[in-house]
């Protein structure tokens, strides 16, 4: 749990310990003193373990674990995809070509790279994949990167 993640389950569970009481008061008719120390601190334990626990099993993004590649699906080789070279891919723009062939260029775009994560090709890699007619031209999908 980070830093950020354990100051707002203190503040949420300070919160709601004097909340809570004053609600059963107004709403429930339920009179509970704010001096009462041990039903506020019953409060707040619980609504921290359970902030702690929720916060605990959310993974953002920064700590997601990394995709090392290692995890990848096996390729197999005599599958019915074109085989082709990346010819240029700006990994900031997400997109680039492939050449098969001669001369015939597929535009590519991440989306269609196999894998999760981030996503991308390097000039001169060796690629698979399926090519579709698009109103834009030929487009790569399903595309994977072949393994020396």
């Amino acid at each position: 749990m980070r830093v950020n993640q354990l100051i707002r389950s203190l503040i949420v569970s300070a919160i709601a310990a004097v909340l809570v009481p004053v609600l059963l008061g107004s709403v429930a008719g339920i009179e509970v003193e704010l001096s009462n120390i041990a039903a506020i601190a019953v409060v707040f334990v619980v609504t921290f373990a359970a902030s702690f626990i929720a916060a605990s099993g959310n993974n953002t993004p920064s700590e997601a674990p990394a995709f090392n590649g290692a995890e990848e699906e096996y390729i197999d080789e005599n599958d019915d995809r074109e085989q082709g070279t990346v010819k240029w891919f700006n990994v900031s723009k997400g997109f680039g070509f492939i050449t098969r062939g001669e001369d015939d260029d597929v535009f590519v775009h991440f989306r269609n790279i196999r894998g999760r994560g981030h996503r991308s090709l390097a000039e001169g890699q060796k690629v698979r994949f399926h090519v579709r007619e698009s109103d834009k031209g030929l487009q790569a999908e399903d595309v994977s990167v072949v393994r020396d």
